[in-house]
């Protein structure tokens, strides 16, 4: 009889551990992070759309911030000021010793984690085992595979950017001038001097 026992109990053991092995690999799995939200490491508010890589926070090392509002140029007493023209019930601006300027709390909201693209296709969950959008993003519009640098590292390359934020005219009129050789991307590494 306890050599019957044996295999049964060996059986179960083998099972047990099994499950426990392969739980922790099933719940592993990275989950997207496409509009989650990330920092540039600086603490003080970019004058326009700003990339930043690496983003460690990020799954693909970028960190976007797309929106282009600029500051009113008019001076100011208090926030509600600078944000006095804006529909869209956003404070983007905040006033700084008399001036306006991008809130940094506002950049914050706004930026997010992104990833190189060739389609709106590349910016959207493919299925139920093709997560890449964050499940709690800020993004309302979804998003577009766009390019919204001109100079630097991102030169002309498409990203992942938010709807919400992104000026399509702005976003084609870029999109032909790389196209057309009009902007020079200098990818190369300058030489160690």
């Amino acid at each position: 009889m306890p050599a019957n026992r044996m295999p049964l109990l060996f059986r179960t053991a083998v099972k047990v551990l099994g499950t426990c092995l392969l739980v922790p690999l099933l719940s592993a799995c990275p989950k997207g992070d496409i509009g989650a939200p990330c920092n540039h490491g600086s603490v003080e508010p970019p004058a326009s759309k700003l990339v930043t890589f690496p983003a460690l926070s990020c799954n693909d090392l970028l960190c976007i911030y797309a929106d282009e509002a600029k500051a009113p140029a008019a001076s100011c007493a208090a926030d509600p000021d600078c944000n006095a023209g804006n529909t869209d019930g956003k404070d983007r601006f905040s006033c700084v010793s008399g001036k306006c300027q991008l809130s940094l709390t506002y950049v914050l909201t706004r930026s997010m984690c992104s990833r190189r693209c060739e389609s709106d296709a590349d910016c959207e969950d493919g299925g139920i085992t093709d997560k890449i959008l964050f499940e709690d993003s800020s993004c309302e519009l979804g998003f577009k595979c766009a390019i919204i640098q001109q100079l630097g590292e991102f030169c002309c390359e498409k990203l992942c950017v938010c709807a919400d934020d992104l000026s399509e005219a702005s976003a084609d009129a870029l999109a032909t001038d790389c196209m057309s050789g009009k902007i020079m991307c200098d990818t190369e590494m300058p030489a160690p001097l």
